[in-house]
């Protein structure tokens, strides 16, 4: 196969749907030698902050010296981000070269009267099957949705299981209750493990820790940081670990959640180095200075002022709200803002509406959209300063059009990560 016959191969299996459980992937990483075996990983589950959190750890490990591999799944801006080596993407021809053995492997599996491998399960399976041929010191892996059933959850041991933020989503497969939730991604944790777990309510760290006993697997909630200041978009603080070193830390990564990520990073790169990996201070304050996660927070252009947001579920529209009040009070602020139709958007909404002079709404190119102007009517019930736009060339231009009118200060996108590609894009060939 060359890549885009591999690309092409992956698209048809979107037929075979999305399917919990373990025992496909099983098989198929079976057929493939079990590559998950034959690396080190960090595994990370939870609604919010996963890949946050993970940018601040590879950040880290990459300054003290690391080979790091990096799975995340779906893509943002790039199909071929998802698989990561020392923070580069999979070469087309890598991806070719591995994608080819994946799918003989399916074949073999079909023909023995198996079910086909899903997508996520082929690329999850292409993600192992690389990382074990390259040299990794550590591989960071990401659930999809879930935890437990999770075709990620495969691997037989973790150096470490990572807990982020658990809000209400996907509940039509994970649970109607928080507590639900919390007990599905909690199905990452091994035998006699350790875990971390980002600080939230204590229901939550509850069903975390009583799973971890089951599992005789040591937890640690990351503290509270202290002493918070914002110089511009740089925010600094200060904190202590669970082994007591005290840590004095700055983040170019903007968010009022960022600093609950980058608390749950360092508890990770404690464990990591409890384990023997060498990580001075030094690496974590550099490493974690420099990190920066596309789509989260992002500042995509000066003037006018425009910020791309990944939040997407009502746990996340709380954490928007607090960083527009933390780092743009006072500001006007438009919205572009479109989501998928199986989210909770009607919450969304309730919660970040209020804060626009003005809101455009449109239709992300996904077949999980939501239509726009299904959303503006929506949006209607909160700020009545709503329009639905047919394209976001449209929104871009009329948002744009107001800020040289000086009725606004700033363009904030967000709702769903699946259109903030085609924003960025749009944005860059407009300054190039």
């Amino acid at each position: 196969m060359n890549y885009s016959e591999a690309r092409k191969f992956v698209e048809e299996t979107t037929k075979y749907g999305s399917i919990l459980g373990l025992d496909t992937i099983k098989t198929l990483l079976g057929e493939l030698g079990n590559p998950q075996d034959k690396v080190k990983i960090v595994h990370v589950a939870g609604t919010n902050g996963k890949g946050s959190v993970f940018t601040f750890v590879q950040n880290v490990l990459l300054q003290a010296g690391y080979h790091v591999g990096r799975y995340a799944s779906p893509a943002v801006f790039e199909y071929r981000e998802i698989i990561q080596f020392d923070g580069k993407n999979i070469t087309e021809e890598e991806f070719a070269k591995y994608i080819t053995t994946v799918n003989m492997a399916c074949e073999r599996m079909v023909r023995n009267g198996k079910h086909h491998p899903t997508s996520f399960e082929v690329e999850t399976a292409l993600a192992y099957l690389y990382f074990s041929n390259k040299p990794c010191d550590i591989v960071l892996i990401e659930t999809g949705m879930g935890g437990e059933t999770d075709a990620t959850n495969v691997e037989k041991e973790a150096l470490c299981s990572v807990i982020t933020s658990i809000s209400l989503d996907h509940m039509q497969f994970l649970g109607e209750t928080i507590e639900e939730i919390a007990r599905v991604k909690s199905g990452i944790i091994k035998e006699n493990s350790d875990v971390v777990v980002a600080n939230q309510d204590e229901s939550i760290i509850n069903v975390i820790k009583s799973k971890a006993e089951i599992k005789n697997s040591k937890v640690v909630v990351a503290n509270e940081p202290y002493n918070i200041k914002i110089d511009g978009y740089i925010t600094s603080f200060d904190y202590v670990t669970a082994n007591d070193t005290k840590l004095s830390i700055k983040i170019s990564m903007m968010g009022a959640y960022q600093l609950i990520n980058a608390c749950t990073a360092i508890e990770t790169l404690e464990v990591l180095r409890n384990k023997g990996y060498n990580i001075s201070d030094e690496n974590i304050i550099e490493g974690m200075k420099n990190a920066k996660w596309s789509g989260r927070m992002e500042i995509i252009n000066e003037s006018p002022l425009i910020v791309i947001d990944g939040a997407h579920n009502p746990g996340a529209a709380v954490k928007l709200k607090e960083s527009i009040e933390m780092y743009f009070t006072n500001k006007r602020i438009a919205f572009i803002m479109g989501v998928l139709a199986d989210k909770d958007y009607s919450k969304e909404i309730k919660i970040v509406a209020g804060l626009a002079k003005k809101i455009f709404t449109i239709t992300p190119d996904n077949k999980r959209a939501l239509n726009g102007k299904a959303l503006a009517l929506a949006v209607a019930d909160s700020n009545k300063n709503v329009i639905f736009e047919p394209t976001l060339e449209e929104a871009v231009k009329e948002a744009e059009k107001l800020y040289r009118n000086n009725e606004i200060d700033m363009i904030l996108a967000f709702g769903s990560l699946s259109y903030l590609g085609d924003l960025k894009n749009i944005i860059n060939d407009a300054n190039s």
